[in-house]
């Protein structure tokens, strides 16, 4: 009985190679492939090729509309405001990334108003992953009674009082 079973285990594992090898072979080949086509390229054009040039000059476009030291709100296209803390898609996360060092504040469903996130004058909306982020600014407005003014509207005009 024990070596029917050795026997059984022995075939499995026999077959799962046979299979994973060719697989593995196969997508090493590819992924080589492709870092053969864009060796030596600068980064730009590599992720051109990577997430298309329309995303590229989106980002791009957003990344000289925001100053470095200013926040933006961050939201997924379709639930403007209402983003999912457990699932937040791709196309969220890679915005953040090409948009560092900028800080992002993510929308989150459930989370009160609080006094800063009210006075960010930037939001953009990830519309999917490979797709171009839009960029909407917000009208300023001074800050909600009791609060302070946010550290980064210090270099701003001054702003009008909220109605």
């Amino acid at each position: 009985m024990r070596t029917w079973l050795a026997r059984g285990a022995l075939a499995l594992m026999a077959l799962y190679l046979l299979i994973a090898i060719p697989v593995g072979l196969r997508n090493t080949f590819l992924r080589l492939r492709a870092a053969v086509r864009t060796a030596g390229l600068p980064p730009g054009a590599v992720r051109a090729r990577v997430f298309g040039p329309a995303y590229v000059a989106a980002v791009e476009q957003i990344r000289r509309a925001i100053p470095e030291d200013e926040p933006y709100l961050l939201s997924e296209a379709g639930k403007p405001y209402l983003a999912s803390e457990l699932d937040q898609p791709a196309a969220m996360l890679w915005v953040r990334f090409d948009l560092l060092p900028r800080r992002a504040m993510v929308l989150r469903q459930g989370l009160p108003p609080d006094c800063w996130r009210q006075q960010v004058r930037w939001l953009v909306v990830a519309t999917a992953p490979g797709r171009p982020p839009v960029l909407l600014q917000r009208p300023l407005t001074a800050p909600p009674p009791g609060c302070p003014p946010a550290p980064w509207l210090r270099s701003l005009k001054p702003l009008r009082p909220s109605p």
